[in-house]
């Protein structure tokens, strides 16, 4: 599935704000809006960590950038330059959007899944995510849920349990991501996937 979603969307995101607003969300499992509104006032890349303040369940999310996230960002950090000031506090900006930023890019969703062949939607990225911490890498989902800030069960024992740090979250978050990047290409060495 993965080079099938890499090929639809190398060859139908011509947007780089958006192809890497997409990346984003896969390397990080993210819902679509927290990826799309991420500001650069919330990303510390000297501690290598960002901050999604608004999230669905309420509780802010502090995440480790890992390596594919410091090449997409050094990217975005790039390009900013180009910007005027009303959109450049964007992480993933658009000249044309009224918010300022990506919005979803719907209207793609269609074309990436028939240029790929295999069906595409920006949230399969984070069940994507997911299911390769678990199903494949076999993480605590405890961990996982951490991750993609998933609220936590009415489990009085995981009620019990203190929240991951960034520093225990830094090594399972690379893995996650290195093991997307080899599956994503799996004939093409990793430093060639993250480029």
């Amino acid at each position: 599935m993965l080079p099938c979603w890499r090929a639809g969307i190398e060859a139908e995101v011509l947007n780089p704000s958006i192809r890497d607003a997409i990346w984003f969300g896969l390397y990080t499992g993210m819902r679509r809006d927290e990826v799309l509104t991420l500001r650069w006032e919330r990303v510390d890349m000297d501690a290598l960590t960002f901050l999604v303040e608004e999230t669905k369940t309420g509780v802010p999310l502090q995440l480790p950038i890992t390596r594919q996230l410091a090449a997409i960002l050094q990217r975005r950090r790039d390009a900013a330059g180009t910007l005027p000031d009303g959109i450049r506090e964007w992480v993933f900006p658009s000249r044309t959007g009224a918010a300022g930023h990506v919005q979803d890019p719907l209207h793609l969703y269609p074309k990436i899944s028939k240029a790929g062949g295999a069906m595409f939607w920006f949230h399969a990225l984070r069940n994507f995510f997911i299911s390769v911490a678990e199903r494949d890498l076999m993480l605590h989902p405890s961990l996982t849920k951490r991750l993609v800030n998933h609220a936590r069960p009415n489990d009085v024992t995981e009620g019990y349990a203190a929240d991951w740090t960034i520093a225990q979250l830094r090594e399972p978050a690379q893995k996650i991501a290195d093991r997307i990047e080899a599956l994503m290409n799996p004939s093409a060495s990793s430093a060639d996937v993250a480029a």
